[in-house]
């Protein structure tokens, strides 16, 4: 007895053995039928010409095809096949005789899987079919159904483009095939069923095991016979994965079902299946009377396997060849990348809008479909009856099979360069791809034409030209542009034989030129100890607006006035913010001041805090007495040094006043109150001023290899006992029923714990934390950058004493000598005004205005990414030649005789106080505190160099921090002028 694993292959054997045997007996050769067949290899008894089609047929075929003809009889298996190759026969079987060929063969996958041909693709020639094909074509692939679905298929675009964009910054190889069918699989899944691929159920496994099922060659379909032994094991398969996914659709109908109340409320349906279970029930077409077909659950569920399995493969395949072939060509890529870029713009992304102003992304589609169809063999035909083509007989039931693929390389049509890829070949040419031209149909023609070509087109010029328009693509691993392996295989579609492995590299938009970074540095180590001048030299070689890297830090330097305008007013909202450093994290209470605070609601809340209640014009004239009196001081100060001839530090004597100026005004205590405020003011400005390696490689950081980090710890937590103890101080003191508040702490305590805007959603409050923050910010920020200003002045005088004698006359006509200056004696000091403006334009006070990209933007045609530093370099702009002539390097206030450039940030040739939202908000005290200081010096002395020091040796470097003041000290002798 045989075992069980040998006797049915056994008992296989002999029945074919015993079929063979009938067939030679009762079927003895015949004579030719009188009518004349189409020429073809002889086949073989039973399998026919089975065994020559290999495992590509569509270039058996086309090999065949030049031996026997364009067309050509095959027997396969039992039947009778007819194989088209060229466009002429293929016209007359697709629209000469389209009816007589219109309907398919019957096939197992059909049978099985495809719910007894109940769908759409499958289904045979009739009034069934008619009326399928009608209500897809209306009701889900319209022009207006494919409008509504835009917005998801830009969404999954978006993620996948995000994706891609991960990988190109690590530099990884990219699985191009993996992620074009995920993109598919989940618009056409999203679009279809409303739900996610990944949405709790594994349809994309079986819709895969469906799909090659069906695309599998099957014995079973030529020799119908052995289908009830099953040999491959195919029957089996389709058995199963129709009965899983028939389950998984039947319950994802029932969520729609039990979802569906507000469908009949809503026209506009969600998915393809809410569109459906909207016409269960209702005839398909109402004038068919006789047999009038039902939309059911079964017809539902076979649309839908239809209108996956048509979209994944074809769509997918199809971008796949094309990005093949653009990686083949690397200038079809680029040019491509010119005409999207001409139509679209560099800071827009593709949409369905633009394909008609394409043309070369269309002439590429084609070439590809020419080359590479989806199906390379159209789906296949089947004979109704008896015809004559082109003199040939085809008898019914003959299966006909268009070889779409031989056709787009015939070289009768394409000329002798048919196998070479080259769009060019459609310009001027009206050749058309939906099934009008017979030399291009990768999409069939006639009645059983793909209904979803619409859909396709757009899907598959939109994935391509967002790929292509926000990427460069390289292949990986050495692989050169020929050696690109470019086989493919067969099945239901014609997809590559590997996946398509590339490198994304991302296509920014035109960045502004600049210098090549080192690893992780970047451009940090060119900058040297003087940035401003550094950037200066850079501008002069790569222009107004460059690129650098600091460290991790993408960063834009802008050293001219006219782009200065684009990003602090033109584009001011996107520029608005400030970066994040380690100092502010630590120094200004986590940036809670008001100067490194992040731009939205809060920062605007403060902003308005202290500019209306502590900076106002009101408020900086409150304090003129205070400043009345520290001056009156300074003078009396300076005056008693004069007596004894003691060569003056001037600045000491400039820090000195500006202290006591701003410890009353913000603390309303002196700087000698029990406390070295000063001391830790000094650590704090220093510290921030320090480059920090971890503000540019943020992962530093937690090193703390420089030691910054534990010197902000102990300096803020030293200055926060301080603040903290003043506070109290205040509070234990402060009357708040006395109307009149005296300084700005007591101003800030008098509306403690109230909300800053009380329109303001998010609700901030003023709290202990606002109020030392605030604090900060005002000593800091009036302290440093007043004193620096002050000093550069002086120092300029000095070295221009035909400029003090100037200053001295003007005072002489305004005040007189019999008396100081007053504040209200300062606007009609215009020489003086021009004196300080041409000290600003050589001496800013902070030569870079630093501020972060909020947004990615153009300025100036070049892309600005998001999180970008923004440097504009304004001691650079105060020495352009091409806007202060060539004596730019030269102390001259006559300069602004006649010349209405302002200093407060609407002239952007002069920018000391920044501008727009982010400038600075203390000006005008700033100013006040500069003019009311250097006027009352020059009134009250004469000042020369110490002895043996000449105007051409007064040392006039500055030195580099969050301000940029003199590198050393400044030393006088005064001589007192007044008469009083």
């Amino acid at each position: 007895m045989l075992p069980l694993t040998l006797a049915i292959p056994t008992i296989l054997f002999l029945i074919l053995i015993l079929i063979l045997s009938s067939h030679l007996i009762f079927h003895p050769k015949q004579h030719q039928h009188n009518k004349k067949h189409p020429p073809g290899p002889k086949p073989l008894p039973i399998i026919g010409n089975l065994h020559i089609l290999g495992k590509l047929p569509h270039r058996t075929l086309q090999t065949l095809s030049k031996k026997h003809g364009p067309i050509m009889s095959l027997k396969l298996g039992k039947i009778p096949t007819i194989i088209v190759s060229s466009p002429e026969i293929a016209k007359q079987f697709l629209k000469t005789y389209d009816t007589v060929f219109s309907s398919r063969p019957k096939i197992q996958a059909s049978k099985y899987m495809f719910y007894g041909g109940k769908g759409l693709g499958l289904a045979p020639y009739g009034t069934y079919w008619r009326n399928m094909k009608k209500l897809c074509t209306l009701h889900l692939l319209s022009d207006s159904k494919i409008k509504m679905f835009e917005p998801l298929r830009n969404e999954e675009l978006r993620v996948l483009l995000k994706s891609i964009e991960k990988n190109a910054i690590l530099g990884e190889v990219v699985n191009l095939s993996e992620m074009v069918g995920e993109v598919i699989a989940n618009i056409t899944y999203k679009m279809v069923l409303g739900c996610n691929k990944d949405s709790n159920l594994d349809l994309k496994g079986l819709i895969r095991e469906a799909m090659n099922l069906a695309g599998s060659f099957n014995l079973a379909d030529f020799l119908p016979w052995l289908d009830i032994f099953d040999l491959q094991g195919l029957t089996s398969r389709m058995k199963k994965t129709s009965k899983s996914f028939d389950q998984m659709v039947e319950k994802i109908i029932k969520d729609h079902e039990h979802s569906s109340n507000t469908i009949k409320e809503d026209p506009h349906h969600k998915d393809f299946i809410d569109i459906l279970l909207s016409l269960m029930h209702q005839s398909m077409d109402p004038h068919d009377k006789e047999q009038k077909h039902v939309i059911d659950i079964t017809n539902i569920k076979a649309i839908i396997l239809d209108m996956i399995g048509g979209a994944l493969d074809s769509s997918t395949t199809t971008i796949e060849w094309i990005m093949s072939e653009l990686l083949r060509h690397p200038n079809v890529m680029k040019k491509l990348q010119n005409e999207i870029e001409n139509v679209v713009g560099m800071n827009n992304k593709v949409k369905d809008i633009h394909f008609e102003n394409l043309p070369y992304l269309n002439m590429i589609v084609k070439e590809t479909l020419r080359l590479y169809p989806a199906g390379p063999l159209l789906a296949p035909r089947e004979c109704l009856k008896d015809v004559t083509i082109d003199g040939y007989y085809i008898k019914k039931n003959s299966r006909v099979i268009i070889n779409a693929w031989a056709i787009g390389r015939d070289p009768k049509v394409w000329t002798d360069n048919c196998d070479v890829f080259y769009p060019e070949r459609f310009m001027n040419s009206n050749v058309d791809l939906r099934g009008h031209d017979f030399q291009l149909i990768p999409f069939g023609s006639g009645r059983r034409g793909c209904p979803g070509i619409q859909l396709g087109l757009n899907t598959v010029r939109l994935v391509v030209a967002q790929l292509v328009h926000c990427f460069n693509w390289e292949l990986p691993f050495g692989i050169s542009p020929n050696d690109l392996d470019m086989s493919e295989k067969f099945g239901l579609s014609m997809p590559r034989n590997s996946h398509l492995l590339v490198v994304p590299t991302i296509r920014r938009h035109k960045k502004p030129p600049g210098l090549e970074g080192l690893p992780i540095l970047g451009n940090l180590h060119i900058l040297g100890s003087l940035p401003h001048r550094t950037l200066q030299t850079l501008s002069q070689k790569y222009g107004p607006i460059m690129s650098l890297r600091l460290g991790l830090v993408p960063t834009i330097v802008v050293t001219s006035p006219e782009l200065a305008e684009l990003f602090l007013k033109t584009h001011e909202s996107n520029f608005a913010s400030r970066p994040k450093i380690e100092a502010s994290k630590y120094l200004s209470y986590g940036n809670k001041g008001l100067v490194f605070s992040q731009y939205g609601p809060y920062w605007r809340n403060m902003r308005k805090v202290c500019t209306l209640q502590l900076l106002s014009v009101m408020k900086v004239e409150s304090f003129a007495p205070l400043r009345k009196n520290e001056v009156e001081r300074m003078v009396e100060l300076v005056k008693k040094k004069e007596r004894v001839g003691e060569v003056v530090n001037i600045s000491e004597i400039v820090e000195g006043v500006l202290e006591e100026i701003v410890y009353k005004m913000v603390l309303g205590c002196s700087k000698d109150d029990m406390f070295d405020l000063k001391g830790l003011v000094k650590e704090i400005m220093l510290l921030a001023g320090k480059f920090n390696f971890a503000d540019f490689v943020p992962w530093i950081g937690v090193l703390d290899l420089q030691g910054l980090r534990r010197s902000f710890k102990r300096t803020s937590k030293a200055l926060d006992k301080m603040l903290e103890k003043i506070i109290n101080d205040k509070e234990q003191s402060f009357n708040a029923q006395n109307g009149g508040h005296k300084d700005f702490i007591e101003i800030l305590l008098s509306m403690m714990d109230q909300p800053i805007d009380p329109y303001d959603e998010q609700n901030h409050i003023i709290d202990r934390t606002n109020i030392k923050a605030i604090i900060l910010d005002m000593i800091s920020a009036a302290f440093d950058t007043s004193t620096t200003v002050i000093l550069w002045v002086l120092s300029e005088l000095l070295r221009n004493p035909k400029v003090i004698k100037k200053i001295q006359d003007e005072l002489d006509k305004v005040v007189g000598v019999k008396k100081l200056v007053e504040e209200i004696d300062l606007v009609k000091l215009n020489y003086l005004d021009m004196v300080i403006k041409e000290s600003f334009r050589l001496h800013p006070a902070t030569p870079l205005i630093m501020r972060a990209s909020i947004k990615d933007t153009i300025i100036n045609g070049y892309h600005i990414e998001k999180n970008s530093r923004i440097l504009i370099n304004i001691w650079a702009i105060g020495r352009d030649p091409k806007i202060w002539s060539d004596n730019v390097d030269v102390f001259y206030p006559e300069r602004f005789i006649d010349n209405n450039i302002d200093i407060k940030g609407n002239d952007f040739e002069m920018l000391p106080f920044g501008s727009g939202r982010r400038g600075c908000p203390g000006m005008n005290l700033g100013l006040v505190s500069v003019k009311f200081i250097l006027a009352q010096l020059m009134h009250c002395f004469n000042w020369e160099l110490p002895k043996g020091i000449s105007i051409e040796e007064l040392d006039m470097m500055e030195q580099y921090g969050l301000t940029a003041p003199r590198a050393t000290h400044l030393f006088a002798v005064p001589k007192y002028r007044l008469l009083i």
